[in-house]
């Protein structure tokens, strides 16, 4: 039996299957866990092997990822949901939110040029592919998914930026199941839930979900690949320090210039309490 379809404007389209909401998100993200973690669990690889060689890139990165990615399809085409991919209308920009996704498009200029493109090449073609995929799948679960099902109730955008990303950041606790060690899990959940706010100040730049794929899509693969050794391996622990500063900037700044703006499905209502732009 499909739910009830409602919605906070009274609007609902009468097409939906499912009305979108926390717990259908929090149902639609453990079916993905449970394939993708599922699928990268039968490989019998540690994650620090995941990207050793092509053949291991596919079994442990690619076929899960690719699996996951058909499962959010097939939802969203039987939920029939709307502006997942693309806001109703686009939101308030500001100079500020600006300089992160500069910044971050630098950073990932930044760790390409440093790759060790010498023992790279025999894998190129599956990092590829393990890029764009988890691009597509983490986006299309926290940016898409879980922020149109957090987009309800009337919640502030501001607070539904906050809990995707860190929803998003705190899903890598995950890794500890492929035998990655507790500390560097738990630093990569708050790296990871900075990366979830650069990767909503990029939806929002537009409104469009596929310029987040692109930027997650692009350091992830950025990542994937061999990294440098000597002095060049510093470039990665800058950049991370200066996107991680970045993404805490613009997470402050829009709690407190969005604590009042909520966006609903007929578009963006801002209330009179809002703070001025």
């Amino acid at each position: 039996m499909s739910a009830t379809v409602t919605d906070t404007t009274g609007q609902a389209p009468p097409n939906w299957r499912i009305a979108p909401s926390l717990p259908v998100a929090i149902g639609v993200f453990i079916a993905y866990v449970v394939v993708f973690i599922g699928l990268t669990s039968t490989s019998g690889l540690k994650y620090q092997e995941y990207f050793a060689t092509g053949p291991n890139v596919m079994r442990a990165a690619v076929i899960p990822l690719a699996c996951a990615s058909v499962l959010l399809v097939l939802f969203l085409l039987w939920a029939r949901w709307d502006f997942v991919f693309k806001d109703p209308d686009r939101l308030p920009m500001s100079p500020v939110l600006w300089v992160p996704i500069v910044l971050y498009a630098v950073a990932i200029v930044a760790q390409f040029a440093v790759v060790d493109w010498g023992n790279a090449m025999d894998r190129l073609l599956p990092i590829i592919a393990a890029g764009v995929l988890v691009g597509f799948a983490e986006e299309t679960l926290f940016r898409g998914i879980i922020l149109r099902s957090l987009r309800t109730n009337g919640r502030p955008e501001a607070w539904v930026m906050l809990f995707a990303s860190l929803w998003f950041g705190f899903f890598h606790l995950t890794n500890l199941a492929n035998g990655s060690p507790p500390a560097g899990v738990l630093v990569q959940c708050v790296l990871a839930s900075a990366g979830g706010v650069m990767y909503y100040v990029f939806r929002r730049a537009r409104g469009l979900l596929v310029l987040a794929m692109v930027a997650h899509g692009a350091w992830d693969m950025s990542l994937f690949l061999p990294a440098p050794t000597g002095a060049l391996a510093n470039v990665g622990n800058a950049t991370l320090v200066v996107t991680f500063i970045a993404a805490v900037i613009a997470a402050l700044f829009i709690v407190v210039r969005d604590r009042t703006l909520v966006v609903s499905r007929s578009g963006v209502q801002v209330s009179p309490q809002a703070a001025p732009r």
